[in-house]
């Protein structure tokens, strides 16, 4: 793809150019100076861990036929080579590569969603949906998927140099929308800066990355941006059940809502809730129509009302997806329920926060199970005030509580246990109802060994997973593997 440099920079804020030459031409736009190839365009950013800037020499020495950059020049720009210094590396390097594809985010329907909670659900059911009628790609923690077949999930929001390439292969596929997880390190980082979004969803916020974002405000205030500003979503739909969903709703009032809890632009009604699904009334433009999923719980009934809230705001007929919205399957590790041929029921969830816990535990206190048996961990090297938090609300809703590793990553796993030992209750519950157990495999098969007929077993916080993260390196680890594995031994033992 060989394009001239003219025009590429219009709108981007340049503070200094060096050697400019409208004319020139150029291969492709990268920020890693290892990739550089002669005629490139080298953009330099700013890292966590590494400076682009620190190898602008590299990429000249590479031939690069351009450089891009925020900072003051330490190094001699020759004349061969134009310089051209800009406000913000990030934010042209996001513009230029989607002008180097000939913008594909403006030839489909992007739709991102963004929120603590509810994230992967709600996209990936929306992209099932969807493409029960058009070319659908989707985006997320789960994988990412084109209807040429899918890839591992590298980021849940890839960076702009994997994105805008994928978009770009998407048009070329016939994709007619592409829903997408939006993270707030994304948002943070820049990685979507730029591109038109058809319609944002936010699906609810509490705690959670405060290791990144230093606090709640920073991280609403993070989230706030994906919706404001000149590259806002055209379309906007909030979760008017969320504090932080109402707060964004009285500073866009054009925003369309939906609730589980009270009237909105869409809202439910007439719930029934078991371990097997959820039924309940979708209210929407003064009608009213019948749903049933096959996910238990409020939440996820929320979820749901966000995902129809966002077929119809893109105009099409909701009678059309009734039929495919019951009938799609549990999604990998988000409540998902393992085995059927028990008389407990064990449920695998990505939930790993405080309140997802209070969600996940308080709705299955409502459904009546003779006891709940909750298995979890905290993260290592992450946000250490949200551990004793979880380890509450476990011992606030469940009769059993099995406290194990997680990933840990380069973190002490005693270290994380004693931030976890916070939360217990004082006095402690009676022996018996507290485990710490540090080896999440045998934390799990106890879990499945304690159950007896009408207990739910929760194993929470990695969910579709398949490794687990010790130090740097990661092993392999499926918490529904291990699962599967356990019950299948004490069928044996039962049938023995």
């Amino acid at each position: 793809m060989r394009k001239h440099l003219d025009g590429l920079f219009k709108g981007i804020a340049i503070l200094e150019k060096y050697h400019w030459d409208s004319k020139r031409i150029f291969n492709k736009v990268t920020s890693d100076s290892r990739a550089v190839e002669s005629g490139d365009i080298f953009v330099a950013c700013p890292g966590t861990r590494m400076n682009g800037h620190d190898f602008l020499g590299q990429a000249i020495y590479a031939k690069a036929s351009v450089v891009v950059f925020e900072k003051e020049l330490e190094v001699t720009i020759p004349p061969h080579v134009t310089g051209v210094r800009v406000r913000d590396s990030r934010d042209a390097l996001s513009i230029l590569l989607n002008r180097f594809y000939d913008c594909p985010d403006q030839k489909m329907k992007l739709i991102g969603v963004t929120g603590t909670n509810g994230k992967t659900t709600t996209t990936y059911l929306l992209h099932r949906l969807l493409r029960e009628k058009f070319p659908t790609a989707y985006l997320g923690t789960l994988w990412y998927e084109l209807p040429s077949g899918k890839a591992t999930s590298i980021n849940t929001t890839p960076g702009p140099e994997v994105l805008i390439p994928m978009f770009h292969q998407m048009q070329q596929e016939g994709v007619r929308h592409c829903v997408m997880e939006v993270s707030s390190h994304a948002i943070s980082q820049k990685r979507i800066y730029g591109l038109q979004f058809e319609l944002g969803i936010f699906t609810q916020l509490t705690q959670d990355h405060l290791d990144f974002h230093h606090s709640m405000e920073e991280y609403f205030q993070t989230k706030r941006n994906f919706f404001t500003g000149p590259f806002a979503p055209r379309k906007i739909l909030f979760n008017k059940d969320c504090p932080y969903g109402r707060r964004l709703i009285e500073e866009l009032p054009q925003a369309k809502t939906f609730s589980v809890q009270g009237k909105a632009d869409y809202y439910a009604k007439d719930l029934q809730m078991s371990f097997r699904g959820s039924r309940f009334v979708l209210c929407y433009r003064g009608r009213e129509l019948p749903f049933q999923i096959r996910l238990p719980m409020r939440y996820n009934v929320s979820n749901a009302l966000a995902l129809l809230s966002a077929i119809d705001m893109l105009g099409q007929d909701l009678h059309d997806f009734r039929g495919a919205l019951e009938e799609i399957p549990s999604i990998p590790g988000r409540m998902e329920r393992i085995g059927t041929g028990t008389d407990y029921t064990v449920f695998v969830d990505y939930a790993h926060t405080p309140d997802a816990f209070e969600q996940v535990l308080h709705d299955a206190k409502q459904m009546d199970p003779k006891r709940i048996i909750t298995v979890f961990g905290c993260g290592g090297d992450r946000d250490r005030g949200k551990r004793p938090l979880m380890v509450r609300a476990a011992c606030r809703h469940s009769d059993s509580v099995i406290m194990t590793s997680d990933n840990p990553r380069s973190e002490d796993p005693e270290d994380i246990f004693r931030d976890m030992r916070a939360g217990l209750p004082d006095p402690l519950p009676a022996p018996g109802s507290v485990y710490e157990i540090q080896d999440r495999q045998e934390a799990i098969e106890k879990a499945i060994s304690l159950a007896k007929s009408g207990d739910v077993v929760f194993v929470l916080g990695k969910g579709h997973e398949n490794y687990q993260i010790l130090g740097d390196g990661k092993i392999p680890f499926s918490d529904r593997e291990v699962v599967e594995v356990a019950l299948k031994r004490r069928s044996r033992v039962f049938l023995s």
